[in-house]
């Protein structure tokens, strides 16, 4: 009995942990500290994880970073390129702190398709945002130095 208490207890942990799954890379943390001081991850549709993703963005073949948050009434979507041992950051989306607060990060992946038939296939892996429950909004492809919000 006490054995499969601590199993579900163990699972449990391991299910809700994507918080430290999810940690960003140091220079990020420091850069919005310094540039967005008091900022927090937005989001309440999902889990920890619609909060910052990571993906290869440029096709560098190196870990790049979204991330969602907050500072004040305003909401940001961000991403940061893996530069070596500092990141460039892009600013995808600014709205209000609710929209933020009420949308979900997501990734796709290279090759995939936002509207097969419509769109193109993705060069690279990309970040998009969506309202929770819904299917409104859209992603950003990397393309010539700069994301391209589609």
């Amino acid at each position: 009995m006490k054995v499969r208490i601590l199993t579900l207890f163990v699972l449990a942990f391991l299910e809700n942990s994507s918080i430290f799954t999810q940690t960003l890379p140091r220079p990020i943390k420091r850069y919005l500290d310094r540039n967005y001081r008091g900022w927090k991850l937005a989001g309440e549709c999902h889990e920890e994880h619609d909060r910052v993703i990571s993906g290869d963005f440029d096709g560098s073949g190196r870990r790049d970073y979204a991330i969602k948050f907050v500072r004040g009434d305003k909401g940001f979507m961000m991403a940061f390129l893996n530069q070596g041992k500092t990141f460039k950051p892009f600013s995808l989306h600014i709205y209000d702190a609710d929209e933020a607060r009420f949308s979900s990060l997501t990734l796709f992946k290279k090759g995939e398709s936002y509207k097969p038939g419509v769109t193109p296939k993705l060069k690279f892996d990309s970040p998009a945002d969506f309202h929770c429950e819904s299917d409104v909004g859209g992603f950003h492809a990397y393309r010539n130095g700069k994301f391209i919000a589609y």
